[in-house]
């Protein structure tokens, strides 16, 4: 049965919810063992799975849960990751302990793993948890095959498959109605497609009829129902569709999983960033690591790469640094649950990648939980990022570049961890006579001091403004969305400085078009430009960064950065302009000219035609951040061509269905000025 399922499941090509069921446990003399893959072997080696799926300590726990990937690319001898080859799968493991006095050492140890596609792993908790229950009672292959099988009919056809842009408009939606349609849209097809079902029971047509003949029958009864329904209950069939609807959260797709006929309520989120994995909380990380400790390091210099500020670098500017210039990371929690150190690896691929969504790569390169059995494979990944409970590993400096100790709240520099190019003398001359360089910019232009060296305040507060904004909102209880929002937006500044640098110091670069950075140097707003704000600002920021910037170049995260740039610049709706520059420039900008003003909503005016370049224009407008704010100062402005300019984009945007929903939340008095304008301009 088990070889007949696998040969259909590798014939077939079919993508499921779970693409297999792990089931190890815990043997006295054997230690821990792989006892059952279903519906086939992964492929992976079965000693280094159980080893994953039964954490150091489980035994002295109830239960734990722990997390790790299958699939993952180790790097070549170039340092370079292939896109080839099977897609990576994440692992969901819960391990319970079981005390009986009547068997040997009084425990039984078993646990049990879906592995998935799925990025959302935590929907699967409910089922793995009667799943392992119920391989208590019955230890067959049977009940793994009952937990594949109910996993895998977990209905997910009515959940609307959303575009990048479309992503974000949710994400940071304030209306939870947010692309309604959509899901209308699907549901009507499914009770179409049920009611066609339905109809060819009723009739009791053949098994070899033909499917015109299906279509015809179905399409004439449900034809009939609905001339019935409009005649006799229309009123009552839509204030039924209005309560179905009401008060659901789009964020989120319901279904659910039928499991040894227990129904589990199912809430998939439907605003997942690439590198968002599981139900972890950045929140957490940044309170863990976030006191006032400083970073500490044996080595009597600086490192360039990781100390940016010096041996004033926050703990988290440090972790910061050593994610982008992908150095070897691990989250050591001696005495916790595994489960509890993975979220913390999760946490950091996600404050890596700027919140989930500006850059990929690192969860290729994450273990949320190891051990020393896979010492071997982690030390083959450069830039690893790993949880670990063992305490050797903190013996072993050679092992990892920053060591993340959860107990303490303390990051350390490995003492072992050496000068980038062997040249550290020497760039940190550069960085010296850079830093006195800006600093004399600076002290001419603002006289005030900080108490830190002498340096001018803005030069120690570019990261330290980011660090206090975070705990600021931490201490006035932001959500996650509101944090990972932060970070997005921090990372997204930092990655508008990296072109600019590469052309400045190479007079080319990989993540954007030179010749539109000649451009934006020549005609500010009017055209294109990378990095909002003018060029001084822009320059000072690159000198700070420098050396995280040429600490990120080559690495694997620039080189997908560099592949998303020519894809995306190759898919994008609006092109020839750079629609979050110009957003940027309404927003904060108040010494633009009529002219400057006028070009802007002249740009937009002209590229914002279609249904498509409204969505990418919004994905730049969230509304957590004022929506549509920026374009409605259009309506105020004394120059009439760009009022209408402003009137014909909000009448492009209200002819979009997710734009409806921003223009009707909109600040009442734009709302006026919008309809009072359009009035007039008709008439």
């Amino acid at each position: 049965m088990v070889d007949s399922i696998a040969a259909a499941g590798e014939s077939d090509g079919q993508q499921r919810n779970v693409e297999y069921i792990l089931l190890a446990e815990f043997d006295i003399d054997r230690g821990a063992i792989l006892k059952h893959q279903y519906p086939r072997p992964t492929g992976a080696d079965d000693s280094h799975l159980a080893e994953l799926m039964l954490p150091d300590g489980a035994h002295a726990r109830e239960s734990d849960w722990t997390m790790f990937f299958l699939n993952q690319k180790a790097p070549d001898e170039s340092g370079k990751v292939s896109d080839e080859g099977p897609p990576l799968l994440y692992v969901l493991n819960l391990v319970r302990t079981k005390h009986d006095k009547e068997v040997r050492r009084g425990a039984i140890v078993k646990a049990m793993a879906v592995c998935t596609r799925h990025r959302f792993i935590h929907i699967y908790r409910p089922i793995l948890m009667l799943a392992l229950e119920n391989y208590y009672r019955a230890p067959t292959e049977e009940t793994l095959a009952e937990l594949y099988n109910s996993a895998n009919k977990m209905d997910l056809a009515c959940m609307p498959q959303l575009s990048r842009h479309e992503t974000t408009i949710l994400r940071f939606s304030d209306d939870q109605n947010m692309f309604e349609e959509r899901f209308m849209q699907l549901e009507s097809e499914k009770k179409l497609l049920d009611s066609l079902v339905h109809a060819a029971e009723r009739l009791d047509i053949a098994q070899d009829s033909t499917l015109a003949e299906v279509t015809a029958l179905a399409s004439e009864d449900s034809a009939a129902a609905a001339v019935n329904r409009v005649t006799f209950s229309d009123t009552n069939a839509s204030r039924m569709r209005a309560q179905s609807t009401r008060n659901k959260d789009r964020r989120f797709f319901d279904t659910e999983i039928v499991y040894s006929g227990v129904k589990l309520p199912i809430r998939v989120p439907m605003t997942v960033y690439p590198e968002e994995i599981g139900d972890f909380s950045l929140i957490q990380l940044l309170t863990t690591f976030g006191g006032s400790l400083p970073a500490s390091s044996n080595s009597k210099s600086t490192h360039p790469h990781l100390e940016s500020s010096g041996q004033y670098t926050h703990q988290i500017i440090l972790l910061m640094n050593g994610m982008l210039t992908q150095k070897r990371v691990i989250f050591l929690g001696h005495g916790k649950p595994a489960g509890e150190v993975a979220n913390y690896v999760l946490a950091a691929v996600a404050l890596g990648s700027g919140g989930g969504g500006v850059l990929r790569g690192f969860a290729n390169r994450a273990f949320p939980y190891t051990n020393l059995t896979n010492l071997d494979t982690l030390l083959s990944f450069s830039g690893y990022i790993a949880g670990v409970t063992n305490p050797a590993f903190e013996e072993h400096p050679e092992w990892w570049d920053l060591l993340c100790n959860i107990n303490t709240g303390k990051v350390t520099i490995s003492p072992a961890l050496l000068m980038p190019g062997g040249g550290g003398s020497q760039l940190k001359s550069q960085t010296e006579s850079l830093r006195r360089s800006l600093d004399s910019v600076s002290l001419s232009r603002n006289r005030s001091f900080s108490s830190r060296e002498g340096k001018p305040d803005k030069w120690n507060n570019l990261d330290t403004d980011f660090i206090q904004d975070l705990m600021l909102a931490i201490e006035r209880h932001y959500g996650e969305v509101a944090i990972r929002a932060k970070v997005e937006s921090y990372v997204r500044r930092f990655m508008s400085l990296v072109p600019l640098y590469e052309y400045e110091r190479d007079g080319v670069t990989r993540l954007g078009d030179s010749a539109h950075i000649v451009a934006a140097e020549k005609t500010g707003v009017d055209g294109y430009c990378i990095s909002p704000g003018d060029k001084e600002s822009r320059d000072r920021e690159i000198g700070f960064y420098q050396n995280r910037i040429e600490g990120f170049i080559g690495t694997q995260a620039y080189d997908n950065a560099a592949a998303d740039y020519q894809s995306m610049h190759a898919s994008s709706f609006i092109r020839g302009i750079d629609i979050a520059h110009m957003v940027y420039c309404l927003r904060n900008s108040t010494n633009l000219d009529v002219n400057e003003v006028e070009a802007i909503y002249k740009h937009l005016d002209e590229q914002v035609v279609t249904d498509e370049q409204v969505t990418e224009l919004l994905a730049s407008l969230p509304q957590s951040q004022g929506g549509l704010q920026p374009l409605a100062y259009g309506f105020y402005h004394p120059s009439p061509t760009i009022r209408l300019y402003a009137v014909r984009l909000f009448e492009k945007i209200e002819g979009n269905q997710a734009g409806a929903r921003y223009v009707r939340s909109t600040n009442f008095f734009h709302q006026c000025a919008f309809s009072n304008l359009r009035h007039a301009f008709a008439c």
